[in-house]
């Protein structure tokens, strides 16, 4: 049986094979919600929102005069592109930023989120961002990155300048390698290696290469801002300057099970399963 069967989750159904092959035999298989045997999901969907209801995702504003939390960054991108869902498609780089963008950006639609999972492929976005505003120029694209990961490909800003390609990138922007550093908070006591990232201007690298460089550092500022990102029609950083010791979760610790997932503040107290 191949490893990454029962690696995680314990399988109740093994299937081998390959998958685009498989999911095709499986397809027909599936019943409808209009099929007269089909079998009634309501009862799992209401646990699930009640679930969502009870344990929402949850953080501390920034008060007067502290550094903004990512969290409000991206729900005033969302609530100021929520009348043009349909016109928007989200990249991401990988790290908290990209687990906080799956968080607080609602998508609706298939294909609009791209993101490389669980790869952890650093410098992702930018590059997905330009291939998906080629391929869809009528598309508002948006590239919800972090310093450390937009690092690694910031470069390609200047094929997007080149080329007129409007992409948009909302920077995150903590001076770390956020993830890494979480895991450095979390198990190893704050013992911080390779993580503390040394930036440049991100506003005059944009400008160097000829896009639009905006920041933004309080909530105050923030909604004029976003509302200007979102205008202009040229390749733009956004860079959003953040709170460095913000945590992502829920989380998986190295070696444990989805009952042991970190929490943070949140308190659970439903069953195991």
């Amino acid at each position: 049986m191949p490893k990454q069967i029962n690696k995680v989750v314990p399988a109740d159904i093994a299937i081998e094979g390959d998958a685009a092959a498989n999911v095709a035999y499986l397809l027909p298989l599936i019943r409808s919600s209009e099929h007269e045997d089909s079998v009634d999901r309501s009862p799992w969907h209401s646990t699930l929102a009640g679930w969502k209801e009870k344990y929402p995702f949850t953080y501390t504003p920034a008060g007067p005069g502290e550094p903004l939390k990512p969290q409000q960054v991206l729900e005033e991108l969302n609530r100021q592109t929520e009348h043009i869902k349909d016109n928007v498609i989200i990249t991401t780089g990988v790290g908290q930023h990209q687990m906080w963008a799956a968080q607080y950006f609602r998508w609706r639609h298939p294909r609009s989120f791209v993101s490389s999972g669980g790869l952890g492929t650093m410098g992702f976005g930018l590059p997905a961002a330009i291939g998906a505003k080629v391929g869809a120029p009528e598309k508002m694209v948006i590239d919800i990155d972090g310093d450390a990961s937009l690092s690694m490909t910031a470069m390609e800003l200047m094929t997007a300048r080149q080329f007129d390609i409007g992409v948009k990138v909302l920077l995150l922007n903590n001076d770390f390698q956020g993830m890494v550093k979480q895991w450095q908070d979390l198990f190893y006591d704050k013992r911080y290696s390779g993580t503390v990232m040394r930036n440049p201007d991100f506003v005059k690298f944009a400008e160097s290469m000829g896009c639009l460089g905006l920041r933004v550092k309080t909530a105050e500022e923030l909604p004029e801002v976003m509302a200007k990102f979102l205008a202009t029609k040229e390749p733009v950083i956004l860079d959003a300057v953040v709170e460095k010791h913000e945590h992502v979760y829920p989380m998986v610790p190295a070696g444990k099970g989805l009952h042991e997932m970190e929490l943070g503040d949140l308190k659970i107290d439903e069953p195991h399963h």
